[in-house]
């Protein structure tokens, strides 16, 4: 990616590498980007994995929050089931506004992976979401941390002795 930035004169971006939801947690300010991409992420099929995904009620306003006003997020993914939760997800965000792009980005593949499934004819699930008004908490975040994760109720404290 380096190198491909280097060739193309690109010098507005920045390049890190790490635990993306750390990273968002303790790096990142909120408000930063104008443009969030996010192309291909593992989806974590297995029940009892998803609460590693990056799109999930506990985690998005991180992601989100990285979004400055009136800024983008693009979406991609060949996982079909994870490409609708995540469309279902963005979709209940007040403030946000969803698009789901049917016939790919306007500019053609994103990515080398985005390349070879098209040409493999794989299904893609593309969304683009606009951040409109400002950003609140998605209304399932509360449940999801009440739950802790893997949906379990989480466990309360220790009280102070």
């Amino acid at each position: 990616m380096a190198r491909r930035l280097a060739r193309h004169g690109l010098e507005n971006v920045a390049l890190v590498h790490g635990e993306a939801l750390a990273l968002l947690a303790t790096t990142v300010p909120r408000a930063l980007a104008r443009a969030v991409h996010v192309y291909f992420p593992d989806p974590w099929p297995k029940s009892r994995h998803q609460r590693r995904r990056l799109f999930a009620p506990g985690s998005l306003d991180l992601v989100l929050g990285a979004l400055a006003p009136g800024g983008r997020l693009a979406f991609a993914t060949d996982h079909l089931e994870y490409g609708e939760a995540v469309a279902a997800l963005l979709a209940g965000v007040p403030g946000l506004a969803l698009r789901r792009l049917e016939g790919g980005w306007s500019e053609g593949a994103r990515t080398n992976y985005e390349a070879k499934y098209v040409a493999e004819g794989r299904t893609i699930v593309r969304l683009e979401a606009t951040l409109v008004g400002p950003l609140r908490r998605h209304p399932d975040a509360n449940l999801a941390l009440a739950l802790g994760p893997g949906g379990h109720r989480a466990a309360a404290p220790p009280e102070d002795r």
